[in-house]
């Protein structure tokens, strides 16, 4: 029951700094997206400046957070919808898994069929380089590298179309 209590606890605050509304800290619109690299989960690695030229939807999240749950079927449906443009796709997706194992998310993806490209943040330094405070939380990265859109807290597919808007289309 304490267990239950302390998950109780870290997803209240987890939520409440979600819905305060608060953007990634100490990043700001037009900004340069800081470079890192990722190993991704299909055993490669990509470093964020690898996209350059088309846009990036940076995407943090959780396999324990329940927005994110309830979110990822169409974070993956946009990723599938992307990966059917091919190389004509003015987009591409980048999920970043914080607070894990990578056993977890991997049982995670299968479990859920989610073919979207991302990788583990195990050590949460992408995550804090980004500022990122609350998840889900995503980031819309133009195609010359710089932030376009930063939002913190579930999307609806609605929000989801708005934010990408202009690439995805």
């Amino acid at each position: 029951m304490r267990m239950l209590h302390k998950k109780i606890v870290l997803l209240a605050v987890v939520c409440a700094i979600a819905l305060s509304g608060a953007a990634a800290r100490g990043l700001h619109i037009g900004d340069y997206a800081p470079d890192f690299e990722i190993e991704l989960s299909d055993g490669g690695k990509v470093k964020l400046s690898s996209f350059r030229g088309k846009a990036v939807m940076l995407h943090f999240w959780a396999t324990w957070c329940p927005p994110c749950q309830k979110e990822l079927p169409e974070m993956d449906a946009l990723a599938k919808q992307i990966a059917q443009k091919g190389s004509s796709s003015k987009l591409d997706f980048l999920a970043v898994c914080v607070s894990d194992t990578q056993k977890s998310l991997e049982k995670y993806l299968k479990k859920n069929g989610f073919t979207f490209r991302g990788g583990l943040d195990e050590d949460g330094n992408i995550a804090e380089v980004y500022g990122v405070e609350g998840i889900p939380a995503s980031i819309l990265i133009s195609p010359d590298g710089k932030i376009e859109k930063m939002t913190v807290g579930m999307m609806s597919r609605a929000d989801l179309d708005s934010f990408v808007a202009g690439y995805a289309d």
